[in-house]
């Protein structure tokens, strides 16, 4: 199995799961921790598709 960092696993998970990254943002805001805020959004913009975990994010629920 090959190694991977912390923040490509994180892209996946992002990437599997859209609303689990809007909830991670809300409650890392509600924490008030900054650096932790700053890590969240360096591994979106690394690694993520933004604007698909956007419109599946938006996306009414069934």
């Amino acid at each position: 199995m090959k190694d991977r960092s912390h923040d490509e696993a994180m892209a996946e998970l992002f990437q599997r799961d859209p609303s689990y990254v809007i909830e991670l943002i809300a409650d890392v805001r509600r924490g008030g921790d900054s650096d932790e805020l700053a890590v969240v959004f360096r591994q979106l913009n690394t690694h993520v598709d933004l604007k698909s975990v956007a419109s599946s994010s938006l996306a009414p629920r069934e």
